[in-house]
């Protein structure tokens, strides 16, 4: 079973029913993603998730972290982004086997601002 999109919690009000669930019992994935999309080549960003299940309560499981892009890097356990080359990245958050997977979050990379010469 594959949930798709990225799925955003709001007010912590939910709504109880037959919802659809991973092997590992969660049915909410909530990307937290940093306060800044745009970073400088070399620099590193944190994402972080909140994994739920269908009461809204936090179930821990383990959220693995991918990209399909090189001008970043992303660390498959950790969600820490570093940016390789300039351009656009996307970072993708998923759980279980595919079983739940969020939409893209795309980043910007920007060149490496070059040091400021002594006078």
């Amino acid at each position: 079973m594959r949930l798709g999109g990225l799925l955003w919690l709001a007010g912590g009000a939910f709504a109880c029913g037959n919802l659809s669930t991973t092997s590992e019992g969660v049915a909410f994935l909530e990307i937290q993603p940093p306060s800044s999309t745009t970073l400088q080549v070399g620099d590193t960003v944190q994402f972080t998730a909140r994994t739920l299940d269908a009461s809204g309560q936090p179930i821990v499981v383990g959220v693995l972290w991918r990209t399909p892009d090189s001008t970043i890097s992303v660390g498959p356990s950790t969600g820490l982004v570093v940016g390789r080359f300039t351009g656009t990245g996307r970072v993708q958050a998923v759980v279980g086997d595919e079983e739940l997977i969020s939409d893209f979050i795309t980043l910007t990379i920007t060149a490496a601002s070059a040091p400021a010469l002594p006078p």
